[in-house]
C-alpha cells in the first residue's frame, strides 16, 4: 500500500507541473523518478523472491541497470518531443536491442567500478567511507577511468583489426 499512496503522490505532483507547463514530460519524468527509487525495486525482488544481500554487487548491478534501462526508455521516448538542440545529439531509429546494451555496459561498468573501490582501495591502503560524496566521486572516476581505457583498447591496431577494423 505504501508504494501505491507514492505513486499517486509522485503522479499528482508531476501532473500538477505537467498541466500548468502543458507538457508529458513531468509526468514521465515522474514516473521514472517513482520506478527507479532503490525501495520500490528490492520490494518488487522481494515478491518475486528474489532477495538482494545489501552492499553486493548484484545490488548494485541490478539498480544501475533498472536506472540506465529507465533512463534509456525515457530518453527514446522523449526522442520526438524534445528541443531541437537536443535532438540534434539523439541518433534517429536506435533499436532496443542497442539501448539494452548499452545500460548492462553500464550497469557491468558500475558493478566493477564499486568493486574496485570497495576492494582495491582498501588494500592499498586508502579508506573511503561508503555512501559518502567522496565515495561517489571516486567511483564515478574509476568508471570513467575504466571506460577510457576500454576505449583506448579498442582503438589500438591489433584489436580493431581483430575486430574487422581497418
Amino acid at each position: 500500500m505504501e508504494y501505491v499512496v507514492s505513486f499517486m503522490f509522485y503522479m499528482l505532483f508531476f501532473g500538477v507541473i505537467a498541466g500548468l507547463l502543458r507538457s508529458r514530460f513531468p509526468i514521465d519524468l515522474g514516473m521514472f523518478f517513482f520506478f527507479t527509487n532503490d525501495g520500490l525495486i528490492e520490494w518488487v525482488l522481494r515478491k518475486v523472491g528474489i532477495r538482494l544481500a545489501p552492499d553486493s554487487l548484484g545490488a548494485t548491478f541490478v539498480k544501475a541497470f533498472v536506472w540506465v534501462t529507465g533512463a534509456s526508455i525515457l530518453f527514446a521516448h522523449w526522442k520526438d518531443s524534445a528541443p531541437a538542440w537536443l535532438s540534434s545529439w539523439l541518433p534517429p531509429n536506435v533499436p532496443w536491442s542497442l539501448i539494452a546494451g548499452a545500460a548492462l555496459g553500464c550497469a557491468v561498468l558500475k558493478a566493477i567500478s564499486t568493486a574496485f573501490v570497495r576492494r582495491v582501495l582498501p588494500w592499498v591502503g586508502i579508506e573511503i567511507a561508503r555512501d559518502s560524496l567522496a565515495w561517489t566521486i571516486t567511483e564515478g572516476l574509476v568508471g570513467f577511468a575504466m571506460l577510457g581505457l576500454l576505449f583506448l583498447l579498442l582503438s589500438t591496431p591489433v584489436v580493431s583489426d581483430w575486430l574487422g577494423g581497418h
